[in-house]
Formats: C-alpha cells, structure tokens, sequence
C-alpha cells in the first residue's frame, strides 16, 4: 500500500517537474529530481508486496505449511535474549531479528518447502540462486533453533572488462517451541535434503 501510494506521490512529482520545465524553459526541475527515485523505484517493490500476498495466505491458510508451531511468550523471550548475547560483528549474527515486545500469545513460525514465517517476516529458503542456503542444523539451545546459513554471492564490475564475485555468509536462527521438536527435526530432514539435491 505504502508502496503504491509512493509510486502514485513521485508520478506526481514528475508531472510537476515537466510542467515547471515547459513553464521556465529550464532543462532540469527539482520536483523531477524529487519524483524519479520514487516513480522508478516503488513500483518494483510494489509489484514484490503483491507477488507475496498469495505466499502469505498460503502459508497462514496451511495450504503450503510443512511444519507449524508457536513459541509461547517465555520461550521466545529467552529465544530473544540469547540472540542478543551474540556480538554484532559476528557471522552468527541473526538476520531475525526478534522484536523487542513479544505477543502474549506468543509468536507463530510456520515452514513452507519454499521459505519460513516468524511472527511477521518472511524468509525465502532456497538451495539455488544468489541468496542460496548452504547448511540447516538443529541446535539444542533453551528454547532449541534451527539454524540456516546462507550465502549471497553478489557480482561487482572492477573495471570495464572484469567482475569480481563475492560471497557473504549470513546466518537465520528460527525458533522452536519445545513441544515442537519433532517436527524441528523433519524440517531440517526436508531442508538437508533440498540442500543435497542441490
């Protein structure tokens, strides 16, 4: 929504910018300046909000849950302050990050073949691609995690000829309520096998 209304704000300032350009005879225009960013950019995102939608209603529905399960309030409270036990320069660092203020009625992670849902954020779980997972373990910690490491491989051009590869490793630890472990243990069954298939 924010998106769109964003996309409609700069498209806007565009029409702005062209009509004080035609006015002053001017060859540039702040208000084009200020529109373009946001009547390129937003509709990009917009159109990725929309593509989610349905992966959301999915996942929440149950039509694409392998596994679900809520961590209760206690739990996720000390999910939460173990995670931030971890320096922040650290590779362990988790992407999740677990809000500051837990539900009382805890928060709900439910698992899809294609990704993971905590509380509110989605996380893309994918063997291929640029954002690709490498390894999935289950952790005995108080609560237990399953913990993915990702690695992002981005290209950088150094010169007009060459690009440079890079790779960053990235950790997600997810949450998982005691009652849960079973299930745990057949989400990281199903994602080493993603992983092995490679």
């Amino acid at each position: 929504m924010v998106f769109g209304l964003a996309t409609l704000a700069g498209v806007a300032l565009v029409w702005m910018g062209a009509v004080d350009m035609r006015e002053t005879g001017r060859s540039g225009s702040p208000w084009l300046a200020l529109g373009l960013f946001p009547a390129l950019l937003c509709p990009i995102a917009f159109v990725h909000y929309l593509r989610m939608i349905p992966v959301f209603r999915d996942l929440q529905g149950g039509r694409s849950a392998i596994a679900r399960w809520t961590v209760p309030a206690e739990e996720f409270d000390r999910f939460r302050e173990e995670q931030q036990r971890i320096p922040a320069a650290s590779i362990l660092v988790n992407f999740y990050r677990p809000p500051k203020d837990t539900p009382a009625s805890g928060v709900e992670v439910i698992f899809s073949d294609r990704g993971v849902l905590v509380g509110d954020g989605y996380f893309p779980l994918s063997p291929t691609g640029k954002r690709r997972l490498q390894s999935v373990a289950y952790v005995a910690s108080d609560p237990p995690t399953i913990e993915f490491g990702m690695v992002i491989t981005t290209s950088v051009r150094t010169s007009s000829l060459t690009y440079a590869t890079q790779r960053a490793l990235e950790t997600l630890r997810v949450p998982v309520a005691t009652d849960a472990r079973r299930q745990a243990g057949e989400v990281v069954d199903r994602f080493q096998s993603a992983i092995d298939r490679g």
